[in-house]
């Protein structure tokens, strides 16, 4: 009985860290992010110093917010 729940626990505990690694791969970190919502919003763009008429090019969904493939995106059109 001992070792089956050992087993369980064992289970649960790779469930768990699977589930976390997951939900950290999904992450936008990036500095200008200042609320850390993983998202850049037209006020932390200006902020952080990213060229304002640019903001309207990376949000290509029109959503008033950067995400982390739009971001990007955008960053690869400036290489």
């Amino acid at each position: 009985m001992a070792r089956l729940t050992t087993l369980f626990a064992l289970g649960l505990a790779a469930s768990l860290a699977a589930a976390t690694a997951q939900a950290a791969e999904g992450r936008f970190i990036h500095p200008a992010d200042t609320n850390k919502d993983d998202r850049i919003s037209r006020q932390e763009w200006v902020a952080y110093k990213l060229p304002a008429a640019e903001f309207d090019k990376a949000d290509t969904d029109a959503d008033g917010l950067i995400n982390g493939p739009e971001f990007v995106a955008w960053r690869q059109t400036q290489a």
